[in-house]
């Protein structure tokens, strides 16, 4: 059902067509099946859908409204549920379904507050805090149903990557040196991983969150709500400054496990402001590059270190320059 906006502001505008809208409800929610069923199947690539899961649900949300996106929403989980059961225990189907549940609905759920009037941004900026709270309390709380710990299942999953890494490359002719350099780095990989692994799970959250927020926005347009929701207009409060400043300065000089703790929170806020630049970048490239091919060029260079720095501390700095107001006035 359409959920109602206050005064001035224009909520997502169902269509009458109620067919249709049964129509995108069910497509919506098959579609949410599939793209999860690839992340479960396939190793990497399946990984690559999951950004994509929260997108039909959002999409359907700024479209129908509440009540449709919750449908959709309700429809997958059910579908997931089945099938879960009906291939492994019921425990297993329960946390593959709550996963599911915490990545598909919270974007959705922040997308109903832009509809009712929130800010973007802001709507945005909440979904990123609870989805990281909710994802890393989970995971933490594996061991109390006598599942190895998160620690453990980093090392483990290294250990068991490792030696047919260090196979191959040593089939593939690599010479003595570069094979102990290999083995070096994946030590300081699975050393580091373990130690920080609550801020790398917020840095994947954060980066998901985006692409299924402003994707699912993107497409649902031209509903009012979902113009509003434009990713080269994301901005970071404030405020945000001094818990990365905080951060950073546990992490240089605080003594353990105090620098543990700043090390896992600055991760998701570098992730953050990587946004936030990223977004700076879009704004302006969309003005000065009319080729879209030089648009994902520019943003495909951006990933690259160390210019992906650079563009972290451009969305860090914009709280004080304000490069959109200085770009529009120059």
């Amino acid at each position: 059902m359409p959920t109602e906006s206050p005064p001035g502001e224009t909520g997502p505008s169902p269509s009458p067509d109620r067919g249709s809208g049964v129509r995108e409800i069910l497509v919506a929610g098959f579609v949410t099946v599939l793209l999860f069923g690839a992340f479960l199947v396939l190793p990497i690539v399946g990984a690559l859908t999951l950004p994509l899961l929260p997108v039909p649900a959002v999409r359907l949300t700024f479209r129908r409204g509440t009540g449709a996106g919750l449908s959709a929403i309700l429809l997958a989980s059910s579908l997931l549920l089945g099938l879960g059961l009906a291939t492994g225990s019921a425990a297993s189907a329960i946390s593959v379904v709550s996963f599911a549940g915490i990545v598909t609905a919270l974007p959705a759920l922040f997308a109903i507050r832009v509809c009712r009037g929130a800010e973007p941004s802001r709507a945005f900026l909440g979904l990123c805090a609870a989805g990281f709270l909710l994802l890393t309390a989970g995971l933490a709380l594996r061991s109390l149903a006598g599942e190895r710990t998160m620690r453990q299942e980093v090392s483990a999953a290294f250990d068991e990557m490792a030696p047919a890494a260090i196979q191959s490359y040593t089939k593939g002719g690599m010479d003595a040196e570069a094979v102990a350099r290999l083995k070096a780095t994946l030590t300081a990989a699975r050393d580091f991983s373990m130690k920080y692994w609550v801020g790398l799970v917020g840095v994947s959250w954060i980066l998901s969150a985006a692409v299924g927020f402003y994707a699912g926005a993107r497409i649902a347009r031209p509903e009012p709500s979902a113009e509003r929701t434009s990713f080269d207009s994301l901005s970071v409060p404030p405020a945000v400054v001094a818990l990365f400043v905080a951060a950073g300065a546990g992490a240089a000089l605080a003594p353990n496990p105090l620098r543990e703790i700043a090390g896992n929170a600055l991760l998701p806020l570098s992730a953050l402001y990587f946004l936030a630049g990223l977004s700076i970048i879009c704004h302006f490239a969309r003005k000065w590059f009319r080729a879209r091919i030089l648009r994902v060029g520019l943003y495909g260079l951006a990933l690259y270190f160390p210019i992906n720095v650079g563009v972290g501390l451009l969305g860090l700095f914009d709280w004080y320059a304000d490069f959109r107001h200085r770009g529009e006035k120059a």
